[in-house]
């Protein structure tokens, strides 16, 4: 089968079927159930999907090819690989061993599921605290830096750069606003500019802490939503996660520490070195309709601001 082919019978099973995360899912089972490539017909689902320009449909799709492309390949490896190197083959074997990892084609729901079940056997095997410790070393955004990579900078560099970091994310959403292209995944409309534009999302300093505070992934559906549990559904990004809110085993808002990782990850390269924080509080929390993320000024440019 080509991709043509696939492309137009995602097209009909969509027309038949309507947009929703079920949709996706079925077509994913069964063309898994045919043995068929599975990286081909998530990326021409993502090639249909697109040309659509539905928000939804392109966010579902969005969800699957997240974590199998080559930015953000093999969290749940990386994971696993880290807790090998931190804690020894002994844990490792409680948490991993025999467990039949992640592969392309998997579904939203089989995501979600695989992490709760991951972090129930970590914390069975060793503690919370480690568990984070591994998400902080072991997401795929984490990066080695030596003493050559510093930059020195000072409190006011410090907001120099978010003002700069801020405008760029501003700048990129007016740009899709005004043509009507999608922001990655989503609809930029007058509602969803005029909220960014509030400076709500925006990244700030609180003395010597960064605060980040994450955009929602389907910031339309965000604002029009009345239920708090779809609203925080319609916060989260995480494809290893998103699909537990709606469920009684949903993951832990320590599994963010990864999204962490991923959100300081231009801060990073800015200061040229690892940034450490924490996170605050989590849509994977029950009455939390936001992530927010607490970056720590490097003392040497902290000192600035005394």
């Amino acid at each position: 089968m080509n991709k043509i082919q696939i492309i137009e019978d995602f097209k009909l099973f969509v027309e038949e079927q309507g947009v929703s995360t079920e949709t996706v899912n079925q077509f994913i089972r069964q063309k898994k159930a045919e043995n068929a490539d599975m990286l081909m017909i998530i990326n021409a689902m993502k090639e249909y999907a697109d040309s659509t320009k539905d928000e939804l449909l392109v966010s579902e799709v969005f969800i699957l090819m997240t974590d199998f492309n080559e930015w953000c390949g093999g969290t749940m490896k990386h994971l696993s690989d880290t807790t090998r190197n931190m804690y020894g083959d002994d844990v490792w074997g409680k948490i991993f061993k025999d467990v039949e990892m992640p592969e392309v084609g998997w579904t939203a729901d089989d995501m979600s599921d695989f992490t709760y079940k991951i972090e129930q056997k970590y914390l069975s095997a060793t503690t919370r605290e480690n568990y984070e410790c591994a998400q902080k070393k072991g997401n795929p955004f984490a990066r080695t830096f030596t003493d050559s990579d510093k930059k020195y900078l000072t409190i006011a560099d410090v907001d120099l750069l978010l003002n700069k970091l801020n405008d760029k994310f501003l700048n990129a959403l007016r740009k899709c606003h005004k043509s009507g292209e999608l922001f990655f995944n989503q609809k930029i409309d007058d509602v969803a500019m005029n909220e960014y534009e509030t400076g709500k999302w925006s990244m700030r300093r609180e003395g010597t802490k960064i605060i980040l505070t994450k955009n929602p992934f389907m910031m339309g559906k965000y604002l029009a939503g009345t239920d708090n549990k779809m609203k925080r559904y319609y916060a989260c990004h995480c494809p290893w996660a998103r699909q537990s809110i709606l469920t009684d085993r949903t993951v832990s808002k320590s599994f963010c520490y990864c999204s962490f990782g991923h959100d300081k990850y231009e801060l990073e390269s800015a200061f040229g070195r690892q940034l450490d924080g924490r996170v605050v509080c989590s849509v994977l929390e029950e009455g939390s309709l936001q992530c927010v993320f607490e970056v720590d000024i490097p003392d040497d440019i902290a000192i600035s601001h005394e």
